[in-house]
């Protein structure tokens, strides 16, 4: 077993997700399962099966903050990967980024990057960076960047103070960490020659669909609002707020005029998460179903 890397997941039900990627790793790595289901036989049947694999279930649904938080805290080895279950990576591009990780000093997070960007990047670059030439940067097409999103490797023993902020529940967290990581002087890079299928909203199964609705409803605005109160200033995130109250009043009307209870119910949970936002209020929204 890997003695550099530890594989931390955040679930929530996604135990047929999990199965996939257990089995394409083939017990090579240390992996830390947070259940946010609390389902106890999830442990009992991935820990059963795969000698590699530690289940954690909390005495509540953590979000993935708390979870990633716990899983660091949880490991014993120099390199920890953060991921979601709804991923499918190649044994050869984890080794890749623990090579990169190895050969890069001063670095707070790498990250592999999307096989399909066409939709959406992991990560974002905002200046001009100094290009390095070095063997390993163009052998594996390293870049520095400004924001990375999820799916990240990171040295825990370079981690000092700087943890994932837990007032996040879901939704901006991973952004948010990264940020402070650069603020305290840390590098982010991607690694472009190294990739990942990320399948996006698939690690919970279909029955589960109205949870996921409801939650991201509330948390995503609740979330977008924290962030930029707290990294530039809260009139800023009241500026950023504007257009989604306007816009999510506009589609409460719509369905009020339908008589769409299901649509106008997530629509008043837009609503609550951006004024409990406002209010500064926690973020306390919790569905069960």
């Amino acid at each position: 077993m890997n003695k550099d890397l530890t594989i931390v997941f955040s679930s929530y039900q996604s135990q047929y997700l999990l199965e996939k990627i257990l089995k394409q790793l083939k017990n090579k790595y240390k992996i830390i399962i947070v259940e946010n289901s609390l389902d106890s036989r999830i442990k009992k049947q991935l820990e059963a099966k795969h000698r590699n694999v530690s289940v954690i279930i909390p005495k509540q649904n953590l979000g993935l903050a708390k979870s990633y938080n716990l899983g660091i805290r949880r490991a014993k080895t120099p390199f920890v990967f953060l991921n979601n279950p709804d991923i499918e990576i190649k044994d050869k591009a984890i080794k890749n980024l623990i090579t990169c990780a190895k050969k890069i000093k001063n670095f707070g997070v790498i990250s592999p990057t999307y096989k399909i960007q066409k939709i959406y990047k992991n990560y974002e670059i905002l200046n001009a960076k100094e290009k390095n030439t070095s063997k390993v940067f163009k052998k594996f097409g390293i870049t520095e960047v400004d924001l990375i999103d999820n799916n990240f490797l990171l040295n825990k023993n370079k981690l000092g103070k700087t943890v994932f902020d837990e007032n996040f529940f879901l939704y901006f967290e991973t952004i948010d960490f990264t940020k402070s990581l650069q603020k305290k002087g840390k590098r982010l890079f991607v690694a472009k020659n190294i990739k990942f299928h990320h399948y996006g909203s698939s690690s919970l199964p279909k029955s589960f669909s109205n949870l996921v609705n409801k939650t991201r409803a509330f948390h995503y605005n609740w979330s977008k609002f924290y962030y930029f109160k707290k990294n530039i200033s809260y009139f800023y995130a009241l500026t950023k707020s504007f257009n989604s109250i306007i816009k999510v009043m506009k589609n409460l009307c719509i369905n009020l005029l339908k008589f769409d209870l299901e649509n106008l119910k997530l629509n008043l949970l837009e609503l609550t998460g951006i004024f409990s936002a406002i209010l500064c209020l926690k973020s306390y929204y919790r569905p069960n179903k």
